[in-house]
C-alpha cells in the first residue's frame, strides 16, 4: 500500500503488526512520560494530516481522561521491500507515543502530595500531645505514691503512741530477762518485717494505681 494513500489507521492495545522482513512488534508502544505507562489506552485511531515531501503527518486520537494527553508521538510502518520503500506492508504500522500529564492531572497529583504530608504532619501533632499526656499522667501518679506514703507514715507515728504498739516498743528497750543472750533480744528480725509488712501496703496500691493508668494510657495513645 503507498504510505501516502493511508487515510486513517485503527491500533489496538495488546496487538501486534504484520511483519515481512521484520519482527512483529505491539501496535500500541508505550515510552514513558511524565504520567507513566498505566494508562495505556485500548484504541488509538491516527489520521493522515497531510504530505510535508518526506513523511506524512499523523494525527492521533484516544479516549483518554482529561487527566492525561499524548506526547511525543511517532507512526512506524515497515517498507515492503526496503526500509524507505514508500509503499508499505498493509497492517505493520505501529505507533510509539508518550503519555503525559495535563494541567488538571498535574493539580491532583500535588494535592495527593499536600494530602500525604497533613496527614504525616498530623500524625506527628498527635504524637507530641500524647507524650505531653504521659509526662502529665506520670505527675499525677508520683503525686498520689507521695501522697499514700506521707499518710502512712503519719500513720506509723501515730502508731507508736498507740497503747497496742507501746508495749511491743518497750520490750525492745527493756534489759533482757535472766537466762537469755542478749543477742536474742536485740535480735530486731520483728520489728523489721513488721516495718516491711506494714510499708507494702502503699506500694501494692501505688503499684496498681500506676499499672491502671499506664494501661489506660498505652490503650488510648494506640
Amino acid at each position: 500500500v503507498l504510505l501516502r494513500d493511508v487515510q486513517a489507521l485503527t491500533l489496538r492495545r495488546g496487538q501486534y503488526t504484520t511483519s515481512r522482513r521484520t519482527a512483529a512488534v505491539p501496535q500500541l508502544q508505550c515510552t514513558g512520560g511524565s504520567a507513566g505507562c498505566s494508562r495505556v489506552p485500548e484504541v488509538v485511531q491516527c489520521y493522515n494530516k497531510g504530505w510535508d515531501g518526506y513523511d506524512v503527518q499523523w494525527q492521533c486520537k484516544a479516549d483518554l481522561e482529561n487527566t492525561y494527553r499524548f506526547g511525543q508521538m511517532e507512526v512506524s510502518c515497515e517498507g515492503y521491500d526496503y526500509p524507505d520503500d514508500p509503499y508499505i506492508l498493509r497492517g505493520s504500522c505501529s505507533l510509539l507515543f508518550k503519555l503525559e500529564l495535563t494541567e488538571e492531572g498535574e493539580r491532583k497529583v500535588k494535592n495527593s502530595g499536600s494530602f500525604g504530608s497533613n496527614y504525616y504532619q498530623s500524625r506527628k501533632d498527635d504524637s507530641g500531645s500524647g507524650a505531653i499526656v504521659v509526662i502529665v499522667l506520670l505527675v499525677l501518679a508520683f503525686g498520689v505514691y507521695k501522697f499514700f506514703l506521707s499518710n502512712q507514715q503519719s500513720q506509723q507515728g501515730s502508731g507508736h503512741s498507740d497503747g497496742f504498739s507501746q508495749p511491743f516498743w518497750q520490750s525492745q528497750q527493756a534489759p533482757p530477762p535472766p537466762g537469755f543472750k542478749s543477742t536474742f533480744t536485740d535480735d530486731n528480725s520483728f520489728g523489721t518485717h513488721s516495718h516491711h509488712g506494714a510499708s507494702s501496703g502503699p506500694g501494692f496500691w501505688t503499684g496498681l494505681g500506676a499499672g491502671g493508668l499506664l494501661g489506660y494510657l498505652a490503650g488510648s495513645h494506640r
